[in-house]
């Protein structure tokens, strides 16, 4: 355990597990001192910024990296400032949209004096911490004199030209809490939004492995919805992205997804081609239009250390404009690269494209998340979003459409996709119960993709419901009502998966068939839904 890094000597820090518990970072607002002070307070006034490394990539060459060379400063907006003496809370500020602050405090007869700009802000309320040191609250500290004094704390990023210095490389988690408190303040400058707190874990040692995230272990950059809480790479020479913007973003609209909107989407791995299970193509889709709109930047680059020698690369796309050759081998409903690219289209100008033709302020893109989109018997998928968009005063619904067709979706109409056949034909209707069916899966492919899921949708009628699978290989059934689920199996390799639930009268439910076999191949599996 360490405390304050070059507290005495005026340096830049950041706060330990021990500090953390001190500051107590829910918004305690410190204990008094009781030692004897002086008659008048002093004022310490300055700007708070950090170095920012813009993060390339090109659609053209098919490359991109971190441009060291075009850092720029940039003010530390939102974030909660604090003055310490002895790890007692003398005063707070937060820092205004250019970074400055002003914070009066009454010195104690003896102790150190310290200022600390916390990686937190209020409103949103948002905080980057180390998930490798006990959860503790990162931020820049600096000594001061008990004087009227101008503090200019600047957070660096550390790069040598061939590595990081790990003292110096401080502007991270202020880089991932300024892309975020972005996002977030986007929405609240046109509608009323009340986010819950997030909590972001990054760490210089977050590594892409799966494991223990208190050792770093963390996957991936990711949203946990278990835990609310987002998780960053940061590990030097495999792969940073406190500095991708679009990667911070994307993890963040999961966030706000789940938060007040919903996701229905199973996650797993998904990339540029697949044809994926339809609510993860609308949740990734999403992911990736939402960054672009919202910083606004249409070019979204991830970077990282790629091969033995750790050469800093890049991989991207444009969510605008489709490249030749296209990134999109199987347009439609159940390709992420096509809900990206209509999303942004339908809040961008469209003033040069032909088939875009159609502008949906954020405001409008908004309501539609949390109402239709949060609230359909259906699952959420861009059948759900459009049908909901559709409902939007002022929306031209014509131009939607057109914009549709240009993606290879149909003229959607409902929820449930009807109007674009491929995505209506997901779901089976169960007008009658006792049903009995069998589908075809087809194996090789992953567990979230269209290969290997079927919907099927029935109301209930106040009786117990029982679902069942039958297959040689390894299946899984679970039962959605408005996204909650309600009730799942999945626990054999092969043989019959079932279980058994109270369904309420005139409740619309979507059972949802999931296959995980390995091997390529069609494989039937026999469904059964009953009521007594």
């Amino acid at each position: 355990m360490h405390g304050f890094d070059g507290a005495a000597s005026r340096g830049l820090g950041r706060l330990s597990s021990l500090a953390m518990a001190l500051f107590l970072a829910t918004g305690c607002p410190g204990e008094e001192d009781p030692r004897p002070t002086p008659a008048s307070a002093v004022t310490v006034q300055g700007r708070v910024t950090y170095d920012f490394v813009p993060a390339t990539y090109s659609p053209v060459t098919g490359s991109g990296t971190l441009a060291f060379e075009q850092t720029v400063v940039k003010p530390v907006r939102g974030a909660v400032v604090r003055v310490l003496q002895d790890s007692i809370v003398l005063a707070t500020a937060t820092t205004d949209e250019a970074g400055n602050y002003q914070v009066s405090y009454t010195p104690g007869a003896s102790g150190q004096l310290l200022l600390a700009v916390l990686a937190r802000t209020l409103t949103p309320a948002i905080q980057v911490e180390d998930n490798t040191d006990q959860d503790a609250l990162w931020a820049l500290t600096q000594g001061l004199s008990a004087t009227d004094e101008t503090v200019n704390p600047h957070a660096t990023h550390g790069w040598t030209g061939t590595g990081y210095t790990a003292t110096s490389r401080l502007a991270a988690p202020f880089a991932i809490l300024d892309s975020m408190y972005t996002a977030s303040r986007a929405f609240l400058a046109v509608r009323p939004v009340t986010l819950p707190p997030l909590k972001v874990s990054w760490s210089p040692n977050n590594v892409p492995q799966e494991g223990d995230p208190a050792r770093g272990f963390i996957t991936t950059s990711r949203f946990s919805a278990r835990e609310n809480k987002i998780y960053i790479l940061g590990k030097a020479g495999v792969d940073t992205d406190e500095f991708d913007s679009h990667v911070i973003v994307h993890e963040w609209s999961h966030f706000f997804e789940q938060s007040l909107s919903r996701a229905d989407n199973p996650g797993g791995t998904h990339g540029a081609g697949d044809v994926l299970d339809p609510r993860v193509a609308f949740g990734e889709g999403y992911g990736n239009a939402l960054a672009s709109m919202l910083l606004p930047e249409s070019i979204y680059a991830d970077t990282a250390w790629l091969g033995p020698g750790g050469t800093l690369s890049a991989s991207g796309f444009d969510a605008e404009t489709e490249p030749s050759p296209t990134d999109d081998p199987h347009p439609g409903s159940f390709s992420e690269r096509s809900i990206q690219r209509l999303l942004h289209d339908l809040y961008d100008s469209g003033t040069s494209e032909a088939h875009d033709r159609v502008t949906v302020d954020l405001g409008t893109i908004h309501d539609v998340l949390v109402g239709p989109q949060k609230t359909t018997e259906a699952m959420t998928t861009i059948g759900s979003f459009v049908a909901g968009l559709k409902e939007q005063p002022g929306v031209d619904t014509a131009a939607v459409d057109a914009l549709l067709a240009h993606y290879e979706i149909g003229p959607i109409t409902t929820p449930w996709g009807d109007g674009d056949s491929k995505l209506s034909g997901m779901y089976t209707p169960v007008s009658l119960l006792p049903y009995a069916g069998s589908i075809n899966l087809d194996g090789g492919y992953e567990f979230n993709t269209w290969q290997q899921n079927r919907y099927f949708v029935f109301s209930g009628s106040g009786d117990r419901v029982t679902v069942s699978a039958t297959s040689d290989d390894d299946v899984g059934i679970a039962v959605y009502h408005k996204g909650a689920r309600v009730a799942d199996a999945d626990e054999k390799l092969s043989g019959t998966e079932t279980f058994d639930f109270h369904a309420q009268t005139g409740s619309r439910y979507v059972v949802v068939l999931t296959g995980f076999k390995s091997s390529p191949g069609r494989y039937p599996v026999s469904l059964s839904i009953t009521s007594p």
